[in-house]
């Protein structure tokens, strides 16, 4: 039997490929070729990027089958034997590639969101009864409780998800739930909030939103005058500090989970028995970042400069134009973890390990900031 899994080059996929390896379990990986490099090039640089050492790839390579696809193409544009045959040795199909993007529009992102999640259904509706569809959504397809029910299970708000990313993960969501009702199987729909990893990211590996951040930050800084760059990385005493303000909602909160726990939760969510129709749980930290604290890591990056957090810039300068815009997506909105109305992973899973505090070492850490100190 082989766990069917999408995604598994992405930054979430590569970890949850890295686990169901671990685990013993035989997976084919469903992706493109691309970069140059074939999917089982690309498979095997993610998990390098993830921490895996040679020891593990050559264990790896006996049990992972790289099957080149296309999630918008019907049959996944595989050969019709091959679809037919990875549909009935399947154990499990996850789901966790996507188009990802905050400025995305709904009708470019659906391609690969709402029609690869058709497809990758379709695959699932042609496996063993028993075989469960799992769907890595997002904590903000809706932006506050859930309303109405369908089968029994909350349904989001269609006026609530905001991005044309949330709105074609709540389209995909709606995909799920009418394959299991008109199916009777078994699905469960996973909605982790901000992942992030404390753990090193080598260059090219996929990235997280924290890390995003701090390349733009970097990237910011590297094209400052080499004397203003100083002045940002040092702080000089006796010499006043640069004062940025920054454009945000200083009650604004978010919610940051770390991707190893996402992914243990996961794995055990998926272990538990379901019985037809589907489950709906959020991976998400039981504690709220609020935006002040990440404002506090980012000054701890650059020493030379105080941070203000405030609802309203006036007459920004030159520097403040330009990061503002780096540090818009998580400062102007509340990216608190939705879960209203939702039972705690606590409560479904007690042996759960609790993640790990996002504090302010953890989310300078997580940012992933690599500037040199030669300036």
């Amino acid at each position: 039997m082989t766990v069917v899994l999408t995604g598994a080059t992405g930054f979430l996929g590569s970890r949850l490929l890295r686990a169901l390896l671990a685990a013993g379990r035989s997976v084919a990986a469903l992706g493109r070729d691309g970069a140059g490099q074939p999917l089982a090039a690309r498979l095997e640089a993610a998990l390098r990027a993830c921490g895996a050492g040679d020891g593990e790839l050559a264990a790896a390579r006996e049990r992972l089958t790289a099957l080149p696809a296309d999630l918008t193409r019907p049959g996944l544009g595989l050969k019709p034997a091959d679809h037919d045959r990875l549909a009935e040795e399947a154990e499990a199909v996850w789901h966790c590639a996507a188009a990802l993007s905050l400025i995305g529009t709904e009708e470019t992102l659906a391609p690969v969101n709402v029609t690869g999640t058709r497809r990758l259904a379709e695959l699932a509706g042609r496996s063993p009864a028993h075989v469960p569809l799992l769907y890595f959504s997002t904590a903000y397809v809706a932006a506050g409780p859930d309303t109405g029910s369908a089968n029994g299970q909350p349904v989001p708000s269609a006026l609530e998800a905001v991005t044309g990313y949330e709105k074609t993960k709540r389209r995909a969501e709606a995909v799920v739930r009418d394959w299991a009702a008109s199916r009777q199987r078994p699905a469960l729909i996973l909605r982790p909030s901000l992942l992030a990893t404390d753990r090193p990211l080598p260059p090219g590996a996929a990235r997280q939103p924290l890390s995003v951040l701090g390349t733009g930050l970097a990237e910011l800084i590297g094209q400052a005058p080499p004397l203003l760059r100083r002045g940002i990385l040092h702080r000089h005493p006796g010499l006043p500090r640069i004062r940025l303000r920054l454009l945000g909602d200083p009650a604004a909160h978010m919610n940051i989970v770390p991707v190893e726990y996402a992914v243990d939760a996961a794995l055990r969510l998926a272990a538990l028995p379901h019985p037809p129709g589907v489950a709906t749980y959020h991976l998400v930290h039981p504690v709220e970042t609020p935006a002040p604290l990440l404002v506090a890591a980012v000054g701890g990056l650059v020493p030379g400069v105080e941070l203000v957090l405030q609802p309203a810039v006036d007459r920004p300068n030159l520097i403040e134009q330009q990061i503002n815009p780096v540090l818009a997506n998580f400062l102007r909105r509340d990216w608190r973890s939705r879960t209203d109305g939702h039972t705690p992973l606590r409560d479904v899973l007690p042996g759960l390990a609790a993640p790990a505090p996002v504090d302010i070492a953890y989310l300078r850490t997580a940012m992933n900031f690599r500037m040199s100190d030669t300036v």
